[in-house]
């Protein structure tokens, strides 16, 4: 059984174990820090005794860490790991701004998140709604970033599953769970990494909303990573405003305009194409009926 040390402690980056078994490319140890991809979030990189990580694979009791040259290790030494803090970070803010943003979409509305999933470029949570406005899109967004600015401490617990209250989602599994809690906002069972304090997540930006199914999948993104995307997005349409020769405030009215024009101009060409078809069967009926005569 591999000890998890990132259940405890998702800040420390470095440790030491000892290597138990080398099967392949697939190395195992008596405890890790590598979070292993699992419940949606993707698993860590770093290295393992100087070797990248490519892989780490949660096998239930053990955790495998697949390196690109396992030789290199040996049963029974003793090894020191390096956490990517950059990416584990990241992650940590894109599933505590999730189980944040879940909270707020139940506690506002009623819609319950009914799976998760966190990507390199965006995350997304799928709610029980066949629809959701425009209007409750911007609240949710607005009452998460609220949230966060208000500083809410983030705790993890292991409780026993049968006894544990006030969950968002009753847990299936038996036993002791461990349970993420944001304070005053949300319970969750979870065996995530996650920021200590809301303030970490940083700015939640909901960045779409498309249906999916008998569902909707709402796409958003939290601290650097929306920092990053809303840059790119500004860039872009600064771009865009300068080949067109106007303020980025004005592209939409531009844009709407441009749109009516190019409607407006379709629908004369079909007309005109119209009046010539008539013109050419008029013409050609007239040559018709010429050489008939």
């Amino acid at each position: 059984m591999t000890e998890r040390l990132y259940y405890t402690d998702a800040y420390t980056t470095q440790f030491t174990a000892t290597v138990i078994e080398v099967a392949g490319d697939r190395v195992y140890l008596d405890r890790t820090l590598f979070y292993p991809t699992s419940g949606g979030q993707p698993h860590d990189l770093g290295t393992l005794g100087g070797e990248p990580i490519a892989d780490v694979v949660d096998e239930n009791d053990r955790i495998a860490h697949v390196v690109a040259r396992p030789s290199r290790l040996t049963v029974g030494q003793q090894i020191t790991g390096t956490v990517d803090w950059t990416r584990r970070h990241d992650h940590m803010q894109q599933h505590t701004g999730q189980h944040l943003l879940s909270a707020v979409f139940e506690d506002l509305f009623g819609h319950k998140t009914v799976s998760v999933h966190f990507g390199d470029e965006y995350a997304t949570l799928d709610l029980d709604v066949d629809m959701l406005s425009a209007d409750r899109t911007a609240r949710a967004e607005r009452r998460a970033n609220e949230l966060v600015m208000e500083g809410h401490l983030v705790h993890v617990s292991f409780e026993n599953a049968a006894t544990a209250t006030g969950l968002r989602k009753p847990s299936d599994r038996e036993g002791e769970i461990r349970i993420v809690e944001i304070a005053g906002i949300d319970r969750s069972a979870c065996g995530g990494t996650h920021v200590r304090n809301t303030a970490e997540i940083g700015p939640v930006t909901i960045r779409r909303v498309e249906k999916s199914k008998k569902q909707v999948r709402v796409e958003f993104l939290c601290g650097w990573r929306g920092l990053q995307r809303a840059r790119a997005d500004f860039d872009a349409l600064q771009k865009m405003a300068a080949q067109l020769t106007c303020a980025v405030d004005e592209l939409p009215t531009l844009v709407a305009n441009a749109s009516e024009s190019a409607k407006a101009a379709d629908s004369e060409r079909r007309k005109l194409a119209e009046r010539l078809a008539v013109y050419q069967v008029r013409e050609m009926r007239a040559a018709v009926e010429g050489a008939v005569e």
